[in-house]
This record gives structure tokens, C-alpha cells and sequence, in this order.
């Protein structure tokens, strides 16, 4: 159980630090984060219609981590594996064999070093880029302290 509460928060991290605006950081932010620990896709728990949509949300309510997103991967495993770990879904996943380098399917057990869209402000420029998983934990614990 406080597995699944410390992942949302991640998760809750991860968008909150990638939104917008106040509403996809107050709002939009918050259920996505909830939504994405239940065991349907991502996009139809959230009650879209389909994976289009959801890029769509994502793109245009968290911009810089919708463009850092590989094309072939889904959002939900994208999520996670920001913040490495693996979503509570896939254990029960049909679609496995579909997933872009899920770790639960035995053909595809690459184990690369994830690399995490991490966005900065320097005056006045916004940068992205892009950060191992060990070096963000340590920058958002940062950001979190000083903020």
C-alpha cells in the first residue's frame, strides 16, 4: 500500500514539475496521477476515447514531457518508467508482448539507463534536458527544499 501512495506522489511530482499552468498542476496533475495506478489503460480510465486523446491532453497541458516522449511508448509505461518503477497494471497486462521495453516481457529485458525529462529555468530561458533517474531524485529533492 505505500508503494502505490509513494508512486503517485512521484508521479504527482513528475507532472507538477512538467504542467503548464495552475490547472494541469493543481488538477489535471493530481488525477492523472491517482488514474494512472488503476488497471486499465491510462487514457480510458481517464475517460477518453483514445491514446490520441490522451497525447493530446498531455501535449497540450505538459508540453515539455510530451516532447520528450519516445512515439511508441504509452503513456502510463512512460510514467512509470520516469520514475522507475513499474506500473501496478502491467503485472496483469494482455498487451505485454506490445509494450515498449516493458521489463515483464522476457524478449525485451534491455535493461537501459532510463534518461528523465527534467526542465530548468535560467533567467529567462526554459531548458530541457534530459537526466538520468539517480541525478533527478536528487534535483527534485533539491528543488523541493529550496522552492
Amino acid at each position: 500500500m505505500r508503494d502505490l501512495v509513494l508512486m503517485e506522489k512521484q508521479i504527482l511530482q513528475l507532472l507538477q514539475f512538467h504542467a503548464n499552468d495552475d490547472y494541469a498542476k493543481d488538477e489535471l496533475a493530481p488525477l492523472i496521477a491517482k488514474t494512472s495506478l488503476e488497471l486499465g489503460h491510462l487514457y480510458s480510465d481517464l475517460g477518453l476515447a483514445s491514446r490520441k486523446e490522451m497525447g493530446e491532453l498531455m501535449s497540450k497541458n505538459f508540453t515539455s514531457l510530451a516532447n520528450l516522449k519516445p512515439e511508441d511508448i504509452r503513456w502510463k509505461k512512460y510514467l512509470y518508467d520516469c520514475i522507475g518503477k513499474t506500473a501496478p497494471a502491467c503485472a496483469t497486462c494482455g498487451d505485454i508482448s506490445n509494450c515498449f521495453n516493458c521489463t515483464l516481457n522476457p524478449e525485451k529485458k534491455e535493461n537501459k539507463e532510463i534518461l528523465l525529462p527534467q526542465r530548468f529555468v535560467s533567467g529567462n530561458k526554459d531548458l530541457v534536458i534530459l537526466v538520468s533517474f539517480e541525478v533527478t531524485i536528487i534535483l527534485m529533492s533539491f528543488f523541493l527544499i529550496y522552492e
